[in-house]
């Protein structure tokens, strides 16, 4: 299996003035790094990253994945300032078969993806795992993107929902179905992953994950770099160690 890693934005809010925010260290590796090694424990070791901002550094660094023990291949996308729904767009065409989604500043156990390559998936549906533990701190509560489940399907997704009892993880497993729902909310104009997975909603076909008690953390900001920091230190979950 196949993983796609979104690494195109700016990250403003924990933009660094020497480096893109997937090469921020922490613990002596990227962010981006920590994502690669993740897939690597869970034996995906086939990777495309889609960069945009300061792609060239990214590249540079990350190389062909030799040094990591994987192979990696990258997608450019230009219109990088347009939502994350546009990146992942940008790779229709190259995945035929399911693939593990992944964003580039969400850092996660690795046993999360083992689980998930398990799932039996209907050709034409998709799979986001999410965070039933609302008040766990491992994300911006009021940045993240909520859900709301009914029957194991997700109903309703967005950063500003009123009403929701999961958060998006931004851990997925997806089939082509993912490129024809953003194909359709990009051509009305929205352009978030969101915006996507809210068509792949509508028609049915965006199931859950249930993620327990596994480590997963969304590093938005400087705080989140901090709290992700101690997380990594303190976790009982195996994390990737210098």
């Amino acid at each position: 299996m196949e993983a796609l890693i979104i690494a195109a934005g700016r990250g403003s809010r924990l933009n660094h003035r020497l480096y893109p925010k997937p090469l921020i260290p922490i613990l002596g590796f990227g962010l981006l790094e920590r994502i690669i090694l993740s897939c690597k424990l869970a034996d995906i070791n086939w990777i495309k990253i889609v960069v945009g901002y300061k792609g060239d550094q990214i590249m540079k660094k990350i190389g062909r994945g030799d040094k990591y023990g994987i192979h990696v291949d990258y997608i450019f996308n230009p219109e990088w300032e347009k939502g994350n729904g546009v990146s992942v767009y940008k790779a229709k065409g190259y995945f035929q078969e399911r693939f593990i989604l992944l964003m580039s500043d969400h850092l996660f156990d690795d046993s999360i993806l083992r689980n998930l390559k398990q799932i039996n998936l209907e050709k034409d549906c998709c799979v986001l795992c999410v965070d039933y533990n609302i008040n766990n701190g491992h994300f911006n509560f009021y940045d993240a993107t909520k859900v709301w489940v009914e029957n194991e399907r997700i109903k309703r997704i967005g950063k500003n929902l009123e009403q929701f009892n999961a958060i998006d993880t931004g851990i997925f497993l997806d089939s082509p179905a993912i490129f024809d729902a953003l194909g359709k909310s990009i051509s009305h104009g929205l352009y978030s992953l969101s915006d996507g997975n809210q068509v792949l909603s509508n028609w049915g076909k965006l199931k859950i994950f249930d993620i327990g008690d596994h480590f997963w953390i969304d590093v938005d900001d400087k705080e989140d770099l901090q709290r992700a920091k101690k997380i990594l230190r303190n976790c009982r979950h195996k994390t990737i160690k210098k």
